[in-house]
C-alpha cells in the first residue's frame, strides 16, 4: 500500500471515530453531566454543587439503568469525604434535581426515543405497560408506566411513584418511549 493510500485509510478511520465519538461522549443536560455506557443507554450522571440545605455537598453521582431509573449513587462532600447514598436519597435527589428529565433529554438527543403524537390514532400497544414520558400541551413532563383506561379510548393513566394520574389525550402533546 502506498503512503498516500495508507494516509487516506488512516484519515477515513479517524473520521469514522470522530463521527461515533459524539454519541458516546459526555454531555451536559440541565446541570447534569451524563456519561453513557458503551451501549449508549445506561449512564453515570453527576450533578455539581447541588443547592442543598447544608451546602456541604460538592457533587452527586448516580448510576442510571437503560430504563432511566437511578439505581445507586454517591455523595461527595466539600471536605473530601464521600459515601454511598441510601435508596431513599437516590430517589429524593433524582427527583429534586430532575435527573429523570435530563436523562430523557439526553436519550432524545441521541435519537433513542420513539414518539407518538396523534390525537386520533390509538396509542401504540408497545407503549402500554412501559415507562413513558408524557409531554402535556402546557409543556409539563410526566414519567411513569402507561396504562389504558378500559372503555375510554380518550383517556389513559400513568403510574407515577405508585400513584395513578389520569390524562385526557387532547391535553397531551406527545408520548415518548425509550428505544
Amino acid at each position: 500500500m502506498s503512503l498516500t493510500m495508507r494516509s487516506a485509510a488512516v484519515a477515513v478511520a479517524m473520521a469514522l471515530v470522530a463521527c461515533v465519538q459524539p454519541a458516546l461522549a459526555q454531555r451536559d443536560f440541565d446541570k447534569w453531566k451524563i456519561s453513557p455506557s458503551a451501549d449508549g443507554k445506561a449512564a453515570s450522571m453527576a450533578y455539581a454543587n447541588p443547592a442543598t440545605y447544608l451546602k456541604i455537598e460538592s457533587d452527586l453521582q448516580m448510576t442510571v439503568d437503560a430504563g432511566g431509573t437511578a439505581t445507586s449513587g454517591t455523595i461527595h462532600f466539600t471536605n473530601g469525604f464521600q459515601r454511598s447514598m441510601t435508596p431513599g436519597e437516590v430517589a429524593f435527589y433524582w427527583s429534586e434535581f430532575k435527573g429523570d428529565i435530563a436523562y430523557w433529554d439526553f436519550r432524545q438527543a441521541q435519537g433513542s426515543i420513539a414518539s407518538f403524537t396523534s390525537g386520533t390514532d390509538p396509542i401504540p400497544q408497545n407503549f402500554v405497560g412501559q415507562q413513558v414520558r408524557v409531554i402535556s400541551n402546557a409543556g409539563k413532563f410526566y414519567i411513569g408506566i402507561l396504562a389504558m383506561v378500559p372503555g375510554s379510548p380518550d383517556w389513559f393513566s400513568l403510574n407515577i411513584k405508585n400513584s395513578l394520574v389520569l390524562f385526557y389525550r387532547n391535553a397531551v402533546k406527545e408520548i415518548q418511549l425509550l428505544k
